[in-house]
């Protein structure tokens, strides 16, 4: 290999080639760096931005999914008659399970009761995917 000149002992001529040369060398690592930082952010929003969904099966292999709604209490409604419109009974053993759950989601202590015009979120299942 070829030993390096010092460049106070160059000539124009060599001098002007060792300058291309340095500046080819920066941007071929210009462009390496600018290609990891894109597949470095590719794969940062690729994981970041991938959907978590809750998946629940039945017995016949066909994929069941959980999903949240919003509720609105209507006047002299309880916590047991919205179990009675949202309640899967394959997902839990029975309406206490259902109604601790929604009462853990929504932040609720056991003696206090829901009031009308109070919203709560109710969590239920479906055979359908929605995205």
């Amino acid at each position: 290999m070829r030993e390096q000149k010092s460049i106070y002992r160059m000539t124009d001529r060599e001098l002007r080639a060792y300058k291309r040369q340095q500046k080819r060398r920066k941007q071929i690592q210009r462009r390496i760096y600018t290609m990891i930082a894109t597949i470095c952010m590719i794969v940062v929003c690729a994981v970041s931005f991938h959907g978590i969904r809750s998946v629940a099966s039945n017995g016949e292999n066909q994929l069941k999914f959980k999903y949240y709604t919003q509720v609105t209490v209507a006047y002299g409604e309880t916590l047991w008659d919205l179990c009675d419109s949202y309640i899967d009974y394959e997902e839990y053993k029975d309406k206490n399970a259902y109604i601790a759950e929604v009462r853990s989601i929504n932040h609720l202590s056991d003696e206090n009761g829901v009031r009308a015009g109070q919203t709560l979120i109710v969590p239920y299942y479906s055979y359908d995917f929605v995205k």
